[in-house]
């Protein structure tokens, strides 16, 4: 049985795009929310190399 994921939790590429505005909306657009994006992009890529 699958289970449903809200649209808050979902990644982008997992967004349908009648789900693209709202899941706009729910991002954390301040500026510790931005810097813990680039943050978490950074050890994303770091583990790599």
């Amino acid at each position: 049985m699958a289970s449903v994921v809200p649209v808050k939790d979902k990644k982008l590429l997992e967004v349908k795009l009648g789900e693209l505005p709202s899941w706009i909306l729910m991002r954390d657009f301040s500026p510790s929310g931005i810097f813990g994006a680039f943050q978490r992009e950074h050890e994303r890529l770091r583990k790599y190399h």
